[in-house]
């Protein structure tokens, strides 16, 4: 529900109901929940702090059952402002989830903190305890709050049913500062909530209760943190796993996946090295994580050889553990993507520039042989291959038919080569696919920069680091929102390119958007609805393996609509 007064209006209205005049143009589900507040609690006056309850009391399951999708959210609302908090059905704040200090600061001066009650019946209308005893969705703006210390916020909220008893479960809520983008959050809330509930129902399969019932019992008897990958993507974190950042959940993932049997092992996460046991579950059910404390020693990891490599995307950590794994075993692959998104890197397993030393692998470029010609091209690579160090081809969309059939019988012929990894710059993955089909070699594809923008802040960062150390070359939080939502048609290579100019042109300290080039402030930039779309979109395809129909269903859209939201994205498959 929402509110259309001005603030002073419903402030009048509010002191009219209070002294029992009329209040005929207030909604009627405000003025009920008015009624409720001052039946329980009297005057506004009379709210004057919040209360809490012991953590022992707090229900750890719901928390466990939502707190990975819900620290997915939260990634997504890095940088806009918004605290988002998990309720019980009794109005009681299990978690809370922001990357943002000023709406941390926001939520500590309202007292909404773990263990807070907010019921409507303690502390009045808001939007936790309101959406607890309607169990509707609504939204308190302002002075529609009953208690005044409330009156500088906005809270958004949404009821979390069981989607097949229809109880209330949870109540998840979206709460920032008075703001004009208040009208967004309505319907951001309550995707949110039915992110929730599909979570619910995926619990509900009999191989995700398997795997439930195995994640509760491990979190019960490890003291470290505990995760269990399930089907459908179904992920549970411990409250103890809560630091885990997106790439360790996606490389722990991958080692559960490649796992058989119970296991043992040492894995360099983003805090330091791990020991990880690994339980595998029957019927398909997964299989569940215990990781023992961090040690900051380096040792022998299992994960993709990356460490100088920037990208937390899951798309880019897929990719890069995929490569390395071509690498280790020798086997030929195809890297395929647009250009400029960090092939070679990812090849090499570190980063990349032309004319650079690179000791790890021969680098071959393709190009070489318009000037040389394919026999004694063909001749120098068949002299690297030859010496069993991995060895990377750059570009071989710029080969003809009978070059690429020798250096497929390159590969295949020599004895004790190291791995073989091939670059393809292209649009269009199925021509990637069949390119890679006609030298019998299997294709990775490398997703564009704009299909994982949140590693742009890290990128940048790291490109600034290295091309101007002490230049202190930080965005500005104007610039930062332009860099993250351009397109980025030259990808990663455009990208290190403006911080290039940036560097020739002498500056130093913060980037406003008036140091960005005029083509990037010339874009439109995506509002908060849209990029939550855009990431729906892609962790669709990601989940159906790039299958647009498979995607539609996940989405619960026809496929027509994904089509045209793809091409209004540039999203490709």
């Amino acid at each position: 529900m929402g509110s259309s007064l001005p603030a002073a209006r419903i402030e009048d209205v509010k002191a009219d109901f209070l002294a029992a005049a009329s209040h005929a143009n207030v909604r009627p589900d405000l003025l009920d929940s008015w009624r409720r507040s001052h039946d329980a609690i009297g005057v506004p006056e009379n709210v004057r702090d919040v209360s809490h309850v012991d953590e022992a009391v707090l229900d750890h399951h719901l928390l466990d059952m939502f707190h990975a999708p819900l620290t997915r959210v939260s990634d997504d609302l890095d940088g806009t402002g918004l605290g988002l908090l998990l309720a019980d059905a009794q109005g009681r704040i299990l978690q809370r989830w922001s990357h943002d200090r000023a709406a941390l600061a926001h939520l500590d001066r309202l007292g909404t903190v773990r263990g807070a009650v907010l019921a409507e019946n303690l502390v009045g209308t808001n939007g936790v305890g309101t959406v607890a005893a309607t169990g509707e969705s609504v939204q308190i703006s302002g002075a529609e709050h009953f208690a005044d210390f409330y009156r500088g916020a906005v809270c958004t909220g949404s009821p979390v049913r069981h989607p097949l008893t229809g109880k209330l479960l949870a109540v998840v809520t979206i709460s920032s500062d008075l703001s004009e983008r208040s009208g967004l959050l309505r319907p951001l809330t309550h995707s949110v909530a039915m992110q929730l509930e599909q979570q619910v129902l995926d619990v509900e399969r009999p191989s995700s209760r398997i795997m439930l019932g195995a994640f509760l019992e491990a979190s019960q008897s490890h003291t470290g943190p505990v995760v269990a990958f399930g089907p459908q993507g179904l992920v549970m974190q411990s409250q103890r796993a809560s630091r885990l950042t997106p790439t360790d959940l996606a490389l722990l993932r991958q080692v559960c996946v490649e796992q058989v049997g119970d296991g043992r092992l040492s894995i360099e996460l983003a805090n330091g090295t791990v020991e990880a046991t690994i339980t595998p579950l029957r019927h398909g059910a997964g299989a569940v994580v215990a990781l023992d404390r961090e040690r900051r020693t380096t040792t022998t990891s299992i994960g993709p050889a990356r460490p100088q490599l920037a990208g937390r995307a899951s798309t880019w950590l897929a990719a890069a553990h995929q490569i390395s794994r071509h690498r280790e075993l020798r086997h030929p692959l195809v890297i395929a993507g647009e250009a400029g998104t960090g092939k070679t890197s990812l090849a090499l397993g570190l980063p990349f520039r032309p004319g650079s030393t690179v000791r790890t692998a021969l680098v071959t470029d393709a190009a070489e042989r318009h000037i040389s010609g394919s026999r004694k091209w063909l001749q120098r690579l068949a002299e690297r291959i030859a010496a069993s160090a991995p060895v990377v081809i750059r570009g071989i969309e710029t080969l003809d038919t009978p070059t690429l059939a020798g250096v497929r019988s390159l590969v295949e012929s020599t004895p004790g080569r190291g791995a073989v990894l091939l670059t393809m710059s292209t649009t269009s993955a199925a021509d990637a696919e069949a390119l890679g089909g006609r030298i019998g070699m299997p294709t990775l594809w490398v997703p564009p920069l704009r299909e994982r923008s949140a590693d742009i802040p890290l990128l940048w960062q790291t490109f600034a680091e290295t091309l101007a150390p002490g230049a202190a070359l930080e965005l500005t939080p104007e610039a930062s929102e332009i860099v993250r939502t351009y397109r980025w048609p030259g990808n990663v290579t455009e990208l290190r390119g403006v911080i290039e100019q940036l560097v020739i042109s002498g500056k130093r300290g913060a980037v406003h958007p008036g140091d960005l080039p005029a083509a990037l402030r010339g874009t439109r930039m995506l509002s908060m609805i849209e990029r939550a779309e855009l990431e729906a979109i892609q962790r669709a395809l990601q989940e159906a393996h790039g299958n647009r129909s498979k995607a539609a269903e996940i989405l619960g859209l026809s496929r027509a609509t994904v089509y045209r939201k793809m091409k209004a994205y540039r999203l490709t498959a």
